[in-house]
């Protein structure tokens, strides 16, 4: 394996684990993106097959060291969709005909992916690969990193409305949510409850108060780390509490979640996204004595919410329901990447489960 390869990816996951609290996503969303940059821009490859090679190559390194971090795999998938997507422009031209509308069958995507393959068979180019234009369309999608959170706060107004009465989770850790709120705060007057944070512009609510207080609540509105293909997504853990709270008292939910959450891996073992906090986090040390020597303290850092208990997702774009998540999949990955990964996942997981038995 090249050094320079092996340089950047150090550089990038030291830059992940140097703090004692998780990155925001879009921290980690831009920090890949920069990494994929020097890869495309410093590495040695010859054509477009052995750029797509060392891309699922520095994806498996990347998700073997952050398991957890679906943003990360969301990203190189972007890129590999980058790069598919220029290398067709080069082999096929602009004459082939091209139908926009098989795109939006995810359940086909495998046919999809053939019928490409096909359709181009004969015709694969060995030329150069056009580095500066693969490294143009990274920028533009640093760019749209950067502005997504804006455009979402742009429909705070819609969503919210005055005299509302919202419950959300996970406030101080989320700057999406907090100028979400401050955007809605501009066209409506309306009440935030955050659940057992201390914040300046939203009254404190204990989690033993959850249920009596959503008896009062019209909607609980909370953000995501990652989106998965049967609408299920994985949130800041104490939500799970939240929105079944929420679905026995009927108060819709809406999740606030970026492009670059959307991912195309479905997850077969929730042991995956098992990772586990410090436990300063709830019993600093300062207040720890001997009655909590012998204690064991779980701090788990997601929970997965059901598709079922969740209303709405709010993107950049527009608002979906969780059925329709797999057209924003289809709108950000290439569809041999999604059922390479998702083929990848599954025999994975059908490995670890012949070791244990």
């Amino acid at each position: 394996m090249p050094y320079e390869i092996e340089k950047y990816r150090r550089k990038f996951l030291n830059s992940l684990r140097e703090r004692s609290f998780r990155c925001s996503s879009k921290e980690i969303a831009l920090s890949t993106t920069l990494f994929m940059r020097e890869i495309v821009g410093g590495a040695q490859y010859e054509n477009f097959d052995q750029l797509v090679e060392l891309l699922k190559e520095e994806r498996t390194w990347l998700m073997a060291a952050e398991p957890s971090e679906f943003v990360i795999s969301n990203v190189v998938l972007s890129a590999l969709r980058m790069v598919r997507e220029e290398s067709t422009r080069r082999t096929r031209g602009a004459e082939d005909d091209f139908n926009p509308y098989d795109s939006l069958k995810l359940w086909n995507a495998q046919s999809f992916g053939e019928k490409q393959e096909s359709s181009s068979s004969g015709r694969k180019s060995s030329s150069k690969v056009p580095r500066k234009a693969i490294v143009a369309a990274l920028n533009e999608f640093v760019t749209e990193i950067e502005t997504c959170r804006g455009n979402m706060c742009a429909q705070a107004a819609d969503h919210i409305c005055t005299g509302d009465i919202v419950i959300t989770h996970s406030l101080s850790k989320s700057q999406t949510l907090r100028e979400f709120f401050a955007a809605a705060r501009k066209v409506h007057k309306f009440q935030v409850l955050c659940v057992d944070e201390e914040m300046d512009d939203a009254e404190t609510l204990l989690s033993v108060d959850v249920m009596p207080a959503m008896r009062h609540a019209t909607r609980v509105v909370i953000s995501a780390a990652a989106l998965l293909p049967d609408g299920s997504c994985i949130a800041p853990s104490g939500s799970l509490l939240l929105c079944l709270s929420a679905k026995r008292h009927s108060v819709p939910v809406s999740v606030c979640a970026a492009f670059y959450k959307v991912s195309p891996c479905f997850l077969p073992d929730v042991d995956t996204i098992n990772k586990l906090d410090g436990a300063a986090q709830i019993v600093p040390f300062s207040e720890s004595d001997r009655s909590l020597s012998l204690a064991h303290i779980v701090n788990p850092t997601f929970d997965i919410i059901p598709a079922q208990l969740i209303s709405l997702y709010i993107s950049h774009t527009s608002a979906v329901t969780p059925p329709h998540v797999y057209r924003l999949i289809v709108e950000y990955y290439h569809p041999d990447d999604i059922n390479y990964v998702n083929t990848l996942m599954y025999s994975s997981n059908e490995t670890s489960k012949a070791i244990s038995t």
